[in-house]
């Protein structure tokens, strides 16, 4: 029976930089990126019609060099893997030689049908296990990554930032004008929050005034086979004002009744609809996770 399972990896950015150079001085200078990314992995698998849901922990690295600033080669190190919950032990993982498909001072877009699987330690490669399809995006700007593999053509895995967002034009979220939405997951405590950016609410013909910033705080978090399903009820939601819309004011009477969100880590898409005073709000919208 063929096991397939969906990994989500919820982390956080960090962003040191170093640089080498060569006493050749026909050799093209090489700049190295590090980027950490320490977290949890949440992973589904699918045995049939049947799904078992465990939390693995993980950590990722992501090690850029810039070669003359033409071109950019990736290497992707893991520690603490598990791709099934019946394996032993986890594995460490190094992925060497991926070539950046495109790249500029802010992100960096690379794939690779296949690449080989180096134990960090060794050196050596480990044949156990096959990696092919592997794809990644890092927009250091919003703090958003994504890196997506499949191994011995039977487990998927997929690794986000852990402030998952809606899609607006361009990538800027520095002052856009339309309506969106960022989730906040804490995938050890199996929490979120999700935020409302430049919403406005009509019931019985009536308007607010535009808000900035809302919050829905304690949604109740479950790993699905699609990614995650958000749920709560009875939640009183947050303003924020200020300058820098960092003053949380309660909203009783705009409390929220069967808030539900569904998050397609796949097809990058979300659904939400809550109740609120009276009436009911639902979108579909694009997510920013990956391109």
């Amino acid at each position: 029976m063929k096991n397939l399972f969906l990994s989500l990896a919820i982390a956080a950015l960090a962003l040191p930089f170093t640089s080498c150079g060569s006493d050749d001085p026909y050799e093209p200078p090489i700049t190295l990126e590090t980027i950490e990314a320490t977290g949890l992995i949440n992973s589904t698998i699918t045995i049939a019609s049947n799904s078992v849901n465990y939390i693995e922990s993980a950590n990722y690295t992501f090690r850029i060099g810039y070669v003359d600033n033409k071109e950019a080669n990736v290497e992707v190190l893991a520690n603490g893997v598990k791709f099934d919950s019946h394996m032993p032990y986890a594995v460490n993982i190094a992925m060497e030689g991926i070539k950046a498909k495109s790249f500029d001072k802010n992100t960096v877009s690379f794939s690779a049908s296949s690449v080989r699987f180096f134990d960090p330690a060794t050196g050596q490669e480990n044949p156990r296990y096959k990696l092919t399809n592997v794809s990644g995006y890092i927009d250091k700007v919003n703090k958003i990554y994504s890196l997506v593999y499949t191994v011995n053509d039977t487990w998927r895995v997929q690794v986000t930032s852990p402030t998952i967002r809606s899609y607006v034009a361009n990538n800027d979220y520095t002052a856009p004008t339309d309506a969106y939405y960022i989730y906040k997951i804490d995938i050890p405590s199996m929490k979120a929050e999700m935020l409302l950016h430049n919403v406005q609410f009509t019931v019985g013909g009536a308007s607010s005034p535009v808000l900035k910033k809302i919050s829905i705080p304690n949604l109740d978090v479950t790993p699905t086979t699609y990614g995650f399903e958000l749920n709560g009820d009875n939640i009183v939601p947050f303003n924020y004002s200020g300058a820098n819309l960092d003053q949380a004011t309660p909203m009783p009477p705009m409390v929220v009744t069967n808030y539900n969100s569904k998050i397609y880590t796949v097809e990058s898409k979300h659904t939400v609809h809550f109740n609120s005073m009276g009436g009911e709000w639902n979108n579909n919208a694009n997510l920013y996770l990956w391109k």
